[in-house]
């Protein structure tokens, strides 16, 4: 399904909202290009394993389109895109007053680490890949036990703040961290302050069941959503953290979680990548841009398979792309690429 199917105005609604669209959203910045402009990028993306792909400008889909079985209310797991949603929620957290903040100790909410070397360990270190705790071992899907006494019980081996290692299971930490935090679910805490007021209705949490030491305990690894989904939450960053006239997080703290959180990677944010500066990938390879072809204002939610939220704030643009493991390492890139040469 291309693009070209609905008017600016009813494109415009499908992410901001008939009210928003009546006296809320930004416009459109300049001549909006021809939903045709775009047939490149959605056909590098659909011949690349893709099962959509999504092109929004200020809130205006300017091109989608679905594989054969999908559509836009269709769910597809994120992977670690959940990873920046995680992050946009320790931020409002933290604005809630339930965290004092980003270099608040981990320990105040993981009572295992209290008295000893991870008692060092702070939220920020946590969300920008530096708490230098050991994950070997550790299951990151299909724990059959208690995940937040398992990750909780992984050693420390580097200092924190001294080494950055991509490191999903403390990650996971965090959903837990957010509920004892907040005193609510991650789906009632999510469901209030971000998934209601952005409309992200087909998006929901990716855990199991699995057994603790006093009960079932809910265990916690990513989300699934709908390329519609993923752009109201980058039209959220877009916003500075506005969404239809309605502040949802701090600007200052939006930036802090988009910006270079370290120099150990400069590439690497609180759990978000940064077009800013040189720095490795999830592997810990090379020393380059992210995506070289694109503004280094450039930020980006990614995932395993190549779960990707683009979001280029200079030009108001976002791409989203869902599918199998494209076959190109550079796809994200070329994506931008092509939807900036579409924008120009």
């Amino acid at each position: 399904m291309g693009g070209g199917g609905m008017s600016a105005l009813s494109r415009r609604a499908v992410l901001c909202g008939t009210a928003a669209v009546a006296g809320g959203c930004a416009a459109l910045p300049g001549p909006t290009p021809s939903p045709d402009a775009f047939e490149p990028v959605l056909d590098l993306a659909m011949a690349d394993a893709s099962t959509s792909v999504l092109v929004s400008r200020n809130g205006t889909i300017l091109a989608e389109r679905y594989a054969a079985g999908w559509g836009p209310d269709r769910p597809r797991e994120v992977a670690s895109v959940a990873k920046s949603v995680i992050a946009v929620l320790i931020a409002m957290a933290a604005e809630a007053g339930a965290i004092t903040g980003f270099d608040q100790s981990a320990a105040d909410f993981i009572p295992a680490w209290r008295g000893d070397a991870r008692a060092g360990i702070t939220l920020r270190h946590l969300m920008s890949m530096t708490s230098g705790l050991d994950d070997t071992g550790l299951a990151l899907r299909g724990v059959a036990g208690d995940q937040f006494a398992i990750n909780a019980g992984a050693p420390l081996r580097h200092p924190p703040g001294t080494r950055w290692a991509y490191n999903t299971a403390a990650y996971h930490l965090l959903f837990h961290v957010l509920e004892r935090a907040t005193g609510q679910s991650v789906e009632t805490f999510a469901g209030a302050r971000l998934f209601g007021p952005l409309g992200m209705d087909d998006t929901r949490w990716v855990t199991s069941t699995g057994a603790g030491a006093a009960g079932p305990v809910t265990n916690w690894y990513s989300a699934a959503s709908t390329a519609r989904d993923l752009a109201r939450f980058g039209e959220l960053i877009l916003g500075h953290g506005v969404w239809s006239g309605r502040r949802l997080i701090g600007a200052e703290n939006l930036r802090t979680l988009l910006a270079p959180s370290q120099d150990l990677n400069p590439s690497y944010g609180l759990l978000w990548w940064s077009n800013a500066r040189r720095g490795a990938d999830a592997f810990g390879r090379g020393a380059s841009l992210r995506f070289p072809d694109a503004p280094r204002d450039t930020v980006a939610a990614l995932g395993a398979g190549g779960q990707m939220v683009l979001v280029v704030p200079s030009r108001e643009l976002i791409v989203v792309r869902q599918g199998e493991a494209p076959g190109s390492p550079t796809l994200a890139n070329d994506l931008l690429a092509g939807a900036l040469r579409a924008l120009a």
